[in-house]
């Protein structure tokens, strides 16, 4: 008998409010609503091309690139050559540099064997083509970050409206359980029904917040802006078309995807490192002329070549072993290439089943299920306003179309993902951005 006394008062001091007005959540902030959709608008496209102006790591691996550059034509250059004055025959008797017999001036310089210098150079030019592809990767990357970042702030701040009028048709239901609780026709039980939705929708609504926040923070840090900027209203993208074969995005993959060309580059990098090792078995030179200062005799002229001898019996193992590492070498990038295609091959391949499941996906929510569920609940509000089914039912429809909503949200999110990961994969750009909309409204209240 007391455990029914209680859940009465406590039942009472819910209802008591409730009967004084109409149950709402706590408001949104006049901030809240102006963070939503405040600062310039921003599309896809733009923000792409912001991130890939502005991010640091990108400038940072340009300037890279830039430094590697300046190798080629370090490597075709010539050693320095060496200046050099020697005293002869100073008398260690005697202090006075004069007393000399010669005083020597001679300048060295040494040349590489034929060939070496552009074999040198070839392989810088590889070393530039190496850095450029890295940054091309890293672009492709950044790429696939925004799009990412930008299509989870979209879906999240749409999903915020899915709930904020989810929460204004549980107002439109908790007002028509309140008159007919006024009237005599339910119990309290179905009124504190809509005011426990209410509650939850809003503890729903903290999370997508949430949500949106952390992806509009991920957005700006990598469009290089400051964590906190604001980021006005997103623009969704056109209508994707999924390319119909596979096998066409397998080939712009070989020849456009950046890693592929990397261990490209690797192998030829590699190749051109043997021609190095080989070359190194032809000989060097040295070349030196001075002339000779005698203040006691007839000055002279001076001539010195020299040839070094890399064949030598004692030298030799060196350039061989050299020869064998490099040849170890162009195996490893080869097998590297090859695992590099068939892991792009794979991630096509799942991108694109990905996607193609998630386009069917979406199709069967916006064409079937979220259209009969909202007409289920239309039915179901026509049913309860005239008696024939409790609000329990009433709401379970109107829970159905909310996670209609949600499941339709999940689905597109699943569609610009798998995009997103089908054009980093391929490594080219497709022109296809999903849709971010359907083409039914949200679902209406109760009059």
């Amino acid at each position: 008998m007391q455990k029914v006394c209680v859940i009465v008062s406590l039942a009472w001091l819910v209802a008591a409010p409730v009967a004084a007005q109409s149950p709402t959540p706590p408001a949104t902030s006049a901030a809240e609503v102006v963070r939503h959709d405040s600062g310039p608008p921003l599309t896809l496209a733009d923000a792409v091309g912001e991130a890939l102006a502005h991010n640091p790591e990108l400038r940072a691996l340009g300037a890279q690139v830039r430094a590697t550059e300046q190798r080629p034509a370090q490597a075709r250059s010539l050693d320095a050559p060496m200046l050099e004055t020697q005293i002869w025959q100073w008398p260690i008797t005697s202090i006075n540099p004069a007393n000399t017999n010669a005083y020597m001036f001679m300048a060295t310089q040494t040349l590489p064997g034929a060939g070496k210098r552009d074999l040198r150079a070839a392989v810088a030019a590889r070393d530039v083509d190496a850095a450029e592809l890295g940054l091309s990767v890293r672009a492709r990357e950044i790429e696939n970050l925004v799009t990412q970042s930008y299509v989870e702030l979209f879906v999240a701040r749409r999903a915020i409206d899915v709930y904020e009028a989810s929460a204004g048709v549980l107002r439109q239901l908790a007002d028509a359980s309140q008159a007919k609780y006024a009237a005599g026709r339910i119990s309290q039980q179905d009124v504190l029904k809509a005011v426990v939705e209410l509650s939850k929708l809003q503890d729903e609504l903290i999370g997508l917040r949430e949500r949106a926040d952390l992806a509009a923070a991920r957005l700006n840090t990598t469009l290089a802006r400051p964590v906190e900027a604001e980021i006005g209203p997103l623009s969704a993208p056109p209508t994707p078309t999924l390319p119909a074969s596979v096998q066409d995005l397998f080939a712009l993959a070989l020849d456009h995807q950046p890693m592929i060309q990397a261990n490209r580059v690797a192998v030829e990098h590699a190749e051109a490192e043997r021609s190095v090792a080989r070359a190194e078995s032809k000989p060097d030179f040295v070349v030196q002329a001075g002339y000779m200062l005698m203040p006691h005799q007839s000055d002279a002229w001076m001539a010195r070549f020299g040839i070094s001898w890399p064949n030598a019996p004692w030298s030799r193992g060196k350039v061989d072993a050299r020869v064998a590492e490099v040849a170890a070498e162009i195996d490893a990038a080869k097998a590297q290439q090859q695992a590099t295609e068939n892991a792009v091959r794979l991630a096509v391949q799942e991108a694109y089943i990905h996607a193609n499941a998630a386009r069917q996906r979406v199709t069967l929510l916006e064409t079937t299920i979220l259209p009969q569920s909202r007409q289920a609940l239309e039915v179901s509000r026509i049913a309860y306003e005239s008696d024939r089914i409790d609000f329990l039912s009433l709401l379970d429809n109107q829970r159905t179309v909310l996670g209609a909503e949600l499941d339709y949200d999940r689905a597109v999110i699943d569609v610009a993902r798998a995009f997103s990961d089908l054009q980093a994969a391929v490594g080219a750009d497709l022109g296809w951005i999903p849709r971010l909309v359907p083409s039914s409204p949200v679902a209406g209240g109760v009059r």
